[in-house]
């Protein structure tokens, strides 16, 4: 396939160097309707990476950084492999460690890598053949829109943070789409790549399996999402204990189950951010129940999926994380049915999905992504590199990393705000 360059295109990769949020917006309005848009998805991506070189090591990160950085010489790829369930980042660390580049460039690497695909993700939605689809119009308006969404819903900094769950997330959702669209071997690399950064996937992709052999209508998705939640306290403590490999079941028992994860969050701030992101997904799921249209194979799935995150509902944590999946896939297909007005009969239906679209970005893009990190980009000052050319950079080195060690805990947490 040839690749279409749009007119804007050079102006936006020229403005990416220079004031990397002019050339972010220009690229959404730098996307082709009929091209497979890699430019645009590399300037936005690029934009993340450039934001994320100087990304703190709180939380997860810097658990993963305390790991990789004990690497040495001597260190062998038994060594990894004999320790951990889910090897990729370890060994991604390992060989950077041995090529001598710095760590900060791996939150930066994935934050980029999970924006790209996430933007192909939808890209390989667009692309399932559906009979009356193909030949609709689409307005620039409406393709920024739903990309501009869609990159909106990345909740990055989170994600960078816990970076295991969250490449392992994009890694799946990106299969998935690519089983429909573009071919099962893509698929299947993904889906080895998406378990081995982080096991909890493993149950994505048995339900990914179940969904081709079971059929699930949209009117019965509610009702047996109630009838699996109802179960998750039984089903769990049943299954969980005989799964024996590499200590997998204990492990989930301990953690998930009678663990720390299993306890919803007590602070306000945590609880009115998850009230938020829960809300917006219940609308979403209400949209998508209530469009007529379908979207072969991936309906199935999305059908099939959302009831089975249930099962987990024992797990605040679990069941929050496989939720964060049938967010990011429901508001994929949301976007959908905008862009090619799939199943909507009623102008009022399309004006309020369109609306419903600008607030579920703009809440995702303001509350979720910018609010929650308020303290990783005020440690970081990440603000200041929307606007900055990526020049300035280059002074950047792996002692100014080091400072930043000063400020933060054993935990993970940066002092100044324990």
């Amino acid at each position: 396939m040839t690749m279409r360059l749009n007119k804007l295109m050079p102006l936006s990769l020229a403005m990416s160097m220079t004031i990397p949020l002019g050339g972010l917006a220009l690229s959404f309005f730098s996307l082709d309707k009929k091209g497979m848009n890699r430019l645009p998805f590399f300037v936005m991506s690029m934009f993340y990476f450039f934001l994320l070189i100087k990304i703190p090591p709180l939380g997860d990160l810097y658990r993963r950084y305390l790991e990789i950085s004990a690497y040495g010489p001597g260190t062998r790829f038994s060594d990894i492999a004999g320790v951990h369930t889910d090897v990729l980042l370890y060994v991604n660390g390992w060989i950077f460690q041995l090529l001598k580049i710095p760590f900060f460039f791996i939150p930066a690497f994935y934050g980029g890598l999970m924006c790209y695909l996430l933007l192909a993700s939808f890209r390989n939605v667009t692309l399932i053949k559906n009979s009356g689809i193909e030949d609709r119009p689409v307005s620039c308006g409406k393709l920024a829109l739903t990309y501009f969404t869609v990159f909106s819903t990345l909740n990055i900094l989170n994600l960078v943070l816990g970076i295991r769950y969250g490449t392992s997330l994009v890694f799946m959702i990106y299969a998935v789409t690519s089983y429909y669209s573009r071919g099962k071997i893509r698929c299947g690399l993904f889906i080895a790549l998406s378990i081995l950064m982080h096991f909890s996937m493993a149950f994505v992709f048995l339900v990914f399996l179940g969904s081709l052999f079971v059929r699930v209508e949209k009117k019965f998705v509610i009702p047996l999402s109630i009838f699996f939640g109802l179960l998750s306290a039984v089903a769990l403590r049943s299954i969980l204990p005989s799964i024996s490999f590499m200590g997998v079941g204990d492990y989930a028992m301990g953690g998930y189950v009678d663990g720390s994860f299993s306890s919803s969050p007590n602070d306000s701030n945590t609880i009115v951010v998850a009230l938020i992101t829960r809300l917006l997904g219940f609308a979403s799921l209400i949209f998508y129940l209530l469009s007529k249209s379908e979207l072969k194979g991936y309906d199935r799935f999305l059908n099939v999926f959302i009831p089975s995150c249930f099962i987990m509902s024992i797990s605040y944590t679990a069941m929050g994380r496989y939720l964060n999946i049938a967010q990011y896939l429901l508001a994929i297909r949301l976007c959908y049915i905008y862009l090619f007005s799939a199943g909507i009969n009623s102008v009022k239906f399309r004006i309020l999905l369109r609306n419903f679209l600008v607030v579920f970005a703009l809440l995702s893009l303001l509350v979720i992504n910018i609010y929650t990190q308020r303290r990783t980009l005020s440690m970081g000052g990440l603000w200041s590199y929307a606007w900055t050319s990526p020049v300035f950079l280059l002074s950047y080195s792996e002692n100014d990393f080091d400072k930043y060690l000063n400020d933060i805990d054993y935990d993970g947490y940066w002092i100044k705000h324990r």
